[in-house]
């Protein structure tokens, strides 16, 4: 018997992936005549939600072989779908379900539990995203630790100021108060160096007022950290990115803000009545008190952070209002948000912060962090919806990250299989074609281990503070073996529908395990030339092609324990990424191309023409 069902071949289902809202999908599945089949039933399932809907498929084609039915599907309601099909075998209830990391269909009695064996359908409203998120290259920068140029004026007296380039404190008593004095005035400083390496989107963490280093425990959304600067720096800092061709996304944090802040005030650091001072405060409705007032709720357990009640009306015009928050900083120029924990968010309010920004800026780009496939993602016990249409145009790329990195380092049948999987669901299967080629992808971030020490250096795992600090460094052996592989996944992450983004020192080798060491100083002075070299190579390259890949279609060619071949394609281009993740000389497989008839477009390492170097990677265009 061939294959039943594949939701990723246009045989079987077209158009494969998601569809829009009122888009119709014609369904095909081929069964064995040996089963006998009849009464073929499709069966959609909406996700997380009650309620069945089905087809009935029609016999169209009967053969020696096999027996072909088909149905032609039109949904209205925007909504994530599980499906799956049914049929009569003689007396038996038989069912088509999906095989586990792959999206073909097998056959098997109905009386079997389905858990995990089902094809997922998303059906959307279409947005309207920045170009740029598709099309450009982003830079994310830890404020504190990106550059510090110029002079500071009034710096607050009650902080731990470090030299440059000095190890972070990684103690309980002291991670995340030790400032190294990166600022604002620096990010603009080095606007020309980024342009050099193609970047187009700065990313930066959160600026506002707060009291650590890495300011997610916000104090005044509406005052920007003095040791960073001023509102003016701001000003300036934007409109120098805008004059040099980039956009500014800022990260914001609104699912909880810090105990030491103007609203909850729990310190008395400030002089206005937070919401932990009195239940008079015009904050007190912001948070969830149990006991008053030290028994209230907070992110993960820590009480210096008190989770804000996303429901007080108080919170929502503060933020949301006509001169509220997220308008004012839509008026100093900003062009996008990032979202901290996005999936503690609820649905509402990711619904309103979108439509404060479409009302405010002409292109949304708003970034959730999600560490999971964001387009099925489940919290507290509902259905997140985050790309329905009216919520997030762009996610941080975690599952993807993971498997480049995974597959990289350790190659194999598995993690093979994970990466062709991860890639087509994300990219096709799964996420609508506006969000995936929107998503931010990356490999290293200011809450992971940095790049080049997960594909080379000693493995994290559970290990504490302390053995990181001893296992931080990487071994010169390390540190070349990293190199070599940070180089290929980087070609990948390029390569790859979505923008493809810098955590600020990987293109110049910054090492680091999890936070703080992930968020060294920047080595000004002390960069690995050579890698950096590449990263401005491999800009030019993504410039040059930016229409192309902002909008072609992609493909999984073929991945092995030895190589990884991906696809772009569109009507007049088609270019092929090979990827060798050994240590070993391959040879290019004339099967991917005829080297005749093709063009090399960019090459990490020189090779000969039809074999591709240890941890090397080209990119070939096909006539």
């Amino acid at each position: 018997m061939g294959m039943v069902f594949c939701s990723t071949d246009v045989q079987y289902k077209n158009p494969v992936g998601p569809v829009k809202k009122g888009g119709v999908i014609n369904f095909r599945v081929k069964i064995g005549s040996c089963l006998n089949p009849r009464e073929v039933t499709l069966i959609f399932d909406r996700y997380w939600m009650q309620g069945l809907f089905e087809w009935k498929m029609q016999e169209v084609r009967r053969e020696e072989n096999e027996v072909v039915f088909e149905a032609k599907v039109e949904i209205e309601e925007v909504n994530i779908y599980k499906y799956h099909f049914e049929f009569w075998s003689y007396n038996q209830k038989m069912v088509i379900c999906k095989k586990w990391n792959s999206f073909e269909g097998y056959v098997k009695p109905r009386n079997m539990q389905l858990e995990g064996e089902e094809w997922q359908l998303t059906v959307y409203t279409p947005i309207a995203t920045h170009e740029e998120m598709s099309q450009g290259i982003m830079y994310q920068i830890f404020p504190d630790r990106f550059c510090k140029y110029g002079e500071i004026q009034n710096l607050p007296t009650d902080r731990i100021y470090r030299p440059w380039g000095e190890r972070p404190f990684f103690e309980d008593d002291t991670i995340c108060s030790d400032y190294f004095g990166g600022n604002l005035q620096g990010i603009r400083h080095r606007l020309k160096f980024l342009k050099e390496l193609g970047v187009t989107v700065l990313y930066l963490n959160p600026i506002w007022l707060a009291s650590s280093n890495h300011r997610y425990n916000t104090s005044d959304y509406r005052e920007v950290d003095p040791i960073l600067g001023t509102e003016e720096d701001l000003l300036e800092l934007i409109s120098e990115a805008h004059k040099n061709g980039m956009i500014i996304i800022l990260d914001t944090v609104l699912n909880h803000t810090g105990s030491d802040s103007v609203y909850f005030n729990k310190e008395g650091r400030f002089q206005s009545l937070g919401a932990y001072n009195s239940m008079e405060s015009e904050y007190f409705d912001w948070y969830y008190f149990h006991e008053y007032p030290n028994k209230y709720e907070s992110w993960w357990g820590f009480k210096t952070l008190p989770k804000i009640n996303q429901e007080s009306k108080n919170f929502q015009d503060y933020m949301f209002g006509e001169n509220g928050t997220l308008r004012y900083w839509y008026k100093l120029g900003i062009d996008g948000l990032r979202l901290d924990v996005a999936d503690e968010l609820p649905n509402e309010t990711l619904k309103k912060i979108f439509e404060v920004a479409r009302k405010n800026s002409e292109k949304v780009i708003i970034i959730g962090e999600v560490w999971e496939d964001a387009s099925n993602k489940t919290n507290y016990g509902h259905r997140m919806e985050y790309f329905l249409g009216s919520e997030l145009t762009s996610v941080m790329n975690y599952p993807v990250k993971e498997a480049i990195l995974a597959y990289i380092r350790y190659g194999g049948e598995y993690w093979s299989d994970n990466l062709s999987e991860t890639l087509t669901r994300i990219f096709i299967e799964n996420y609508p074609r506006e969000i995936a080629y929107s998503v931010m992808n990356f490999l290293s971030s200011h809450d992971t281990v940095r790049a080049i020490t997960k594909l080379a250096g000693p493995e994290v795992d559970n290990h504490d503070k302390a053995w990181q600090n001893s296992h931080d460094d990487l071994s010169r052996e390390e540190y070349k073996l990293g190199r070599d592989r940070l180089i290929i996944s980087y070609l990948m992450v390029y390569f790859l529908p979505g923008i493809p983004s810098i955590f600020y020192g990987d293109e110049v080798g910054l090492a680091g395990q999890k936070d703080p060491f992930c968020r060294k100083c920047y080595p000004w002075g002390r960069r690995d030339k050579k890698l950096l070299k590449f990263f401005k190579r491999l800009g030019k390259m993504r410039k040059q092609n930016k229409a192309f890949f902002g909008t072609a279609d992609f493909k999984v060619i073929r991945v092995n324990d030895e190589i990884c071949v991906l696809e772009r394609r569109n009507e007049n281009k088609r270019l092929v990424l090979v990827i060798n993740r050994t240590d070993r000389v391959l040879n290019i497989p004339e099967d991917i191309c005829k080297l005749n008839s093709v063009k090399v477009v960019f090459v990490a390492k020189k090779t000969l023409r039809n074999k591709i170097s240890p941890y090397g990677g080209v990119i070939l265009e096909m006539s």
